[in-house]
């Protein structure tokens, strides 16, 4: 990483039909695999913009979505695990667990890709997930504890510190989640808009204050439109036209913690 005073850690999450199969909606792939939705959309948008990105990808895609996958990982991104099929894991027992991080990992190993990073689907690692992140070779995390909240200060920040002295954790807030703009926002779907404007406003104080902040993107979410892939797009250029923003993967952010 550079000397510049603020950094942005760039992710995108989720992929096709697994969420929905891990809901018990869908058996297996649905609609949203031929694609899958967003995914071509936004490959392109970084390509186009030179950016790279680390994608948290269940691994469930690896056995359905082998080629989307393997295009990520080919277009020089980052390729994260993001559990099995989006289970909720701080609610499991500490086998099972281990038994959807071991599949997730075999998974991806079986397509070539050795995941060095991790995120709690919905954001809570649960205390019995670090030592089988360790077990299992990965060698970060970036997922939330219980006891983050917005509501705790009115900023985008979230530092990263080392679990137990040398596991590198990235945290960050709901607020900086496309999905809660569109989808969960208290008063209802943010406007284009508005979401550019709450994202310039972080990216403002990132280049005013340093720092670290991570932004949560998903595909299906920020380009399943022309007008939200164009919403991404500017979000994006902001960044890139700041002189004091480096813009990072999980995975080179986590490598400058270690050191």
């Amino acid at each position: 990483m550079t000397h510049k005073p603020g950094t942005l850690c760039l992710t995108f999450d989720n992929m096709g039909s697994a969420a929905l199969v891990g809901q018990g909606q869908l058996a297996g792939p649905g609609p949203d695999d031929i694609g899958p939705a967003g995914y071509p959309e936004t490959l392109a948008l970084l390509d186009k913009l030179d950016l790279k990105a680390t994608f948290f990808v269940e691994g469930w895609n690896a056995l359905h979505n082998p080629q989307a996958v393997r295009n990520i990982a080919d277009g020089g991104h980052e390729v994260a695990v993001h559990g099995w099929v989006h289970e909720v894991l701080h609610t499991l027992d500490a086998i099972e667990v281990e038994r959807v991080l071991t599949d997730a990992v075999a998974a991806f190993h079986n397509l070539g890709i050795k995941p060095e990073g991790f995120r709690a689907p919905g954001g809570k690692r649960g205390f019995s997930t670090l030592p089988i992140l360790r077990k299992l070779g990965l060698r970060y995390d970036s997922s939330v504890d219980h006891a983050h909240n917005d509501a705790e200060e009115n900023t985008p920040h979230a530092l990263p510190e080392l679990l137990e002295g040398d596991f590198p954790t990235l945290p960050w807030k709901w607020s900086s989640i496309d999905y809660y703009h569109y989808y969960m926002h208290p008063e209802g779907e943010q406007s284009p808009d508005a979401v550019v404007r709450h994202y310039f406003e972080a990216l403002s104080l990132l280049e005013r204050t340093g720092g670290f902040c991570t932004f949560i993107f998903h595909p299906f979410v920020s380009c399943q439109t022309a007008e939200r892939t164009d919403v991404l797009e500017r979000i994006l250029r902001k960044a890139i036209d700041s002189p004091n923003i480096d813009i990072v993967t999980a995975g080179v952010a986590a490598a400058a913690l270690r050191e």
